[in-house]
């Protein structure tokens, strides 16, 4: 796909024309330097792309006359939903951009005993405009949206909505993420992988989330940072169920 794609956060559908703000529209007229007649690539998150013409450029926005639409061969066949603990720094950032590339549908974030940071992080949109990012470099249409922040308690009400709910705990040596996926992956296309703090989890909080239908697993021998284990549990799972390894 040779065109240069934008995210446009509205309905698209052929014939239409839109206006290209913001953002965007600097990266398309002073980064990329994009013409009158020049041909473009919209997405707006569900999936297709939209290719269309710059019909004019002002000192603010690009009108584009949508004129065709394509579905994305790049999307995940699986929906993995990824709850993640509140991270310092640019861990979640990092976390984010390597998901969305994995195939990752979704990213909550919640707060546990051991987190390092407490509350709300106000990064709800850095971490989209990092998706969008992301999904431009590795082909997606689709992005992913942060949810949360969630409580342990809330996320135990949410487990029976997944075919598997997976928790990576430090403390689990019997059974790891990989022989579950490689023995029941005919049974999985909705699931979840929850990823603690650089703390772990409390025994409470796993004890609870068992209770509630959580698989406990380990992701190999190794204590992984939060931001290893969210890239790698993902990789693992997209690998085996995406590939029907």
């Amino acid at each position: 796909m040779k065109e240069k794609k934008y995210y446009i956060n509205q309905n698209l559908y052929v014939g239409q024309k839109v206006s290209l703000e913001g953002d965007e529209f600097h990266h398309l007229s002073n980064v990329m330097r994009s013409r009158v007649g020049d041909k473009v690539c919209l997405f707006n998150g569900n999936s297709n792309f939209y290719f269309g013409v710059i019909n004019s450029i002002s000192k603010k926005s690009a009108e584009i006359q949508i004129d065709s639409e394509i579905k994305s061969e790049n999307e995940p066949t699986i929906k993995l939903t990824i709850y993640q603990a509140l991270a310092k720094g640019d861990k979640l950032s990092l976390i984010m951009q390597k998901i969305t590339e994995l195939g990752a549908s979704n990213l909550c974030l919640f707060e546990s005993k051991f987190c390092d940071v407490k509350g709300n992080t106000g990064k709800q949109d850095r971490l989209e405009s990092i998706s969008v990012s992301a999904a431009k470099q590795c082909g997606r249409a689709s992005i992913i949206e942060s949810d949360g922040v969630f409580s342990v308690k809330e996320i135990a009400s949410q487990i029976k909505n997944f075919d598997k709910f997976f928790v990576a705990y430090e403390n689990e040596t019997g059974k790891s993420l990989v022989d579950v996926l490689l023995n029941e992956k005919s049974k999985l296309n909705n699931i979840a992988l929850m990823i603690g703090a650089e703390g772990g989890f409390a025994e409470d909080e796993i004890s609870l989330l068992k209770e509630n239908g959580a698989e406990i697993v380990t992701l190999g021998k190794r204590i992984l940072r939060t931001e290893t284990a969210s890239i790698a549990g993902t990789a693992t799972i997209m690998q085996i169920l995406e590939n029907n390894i």
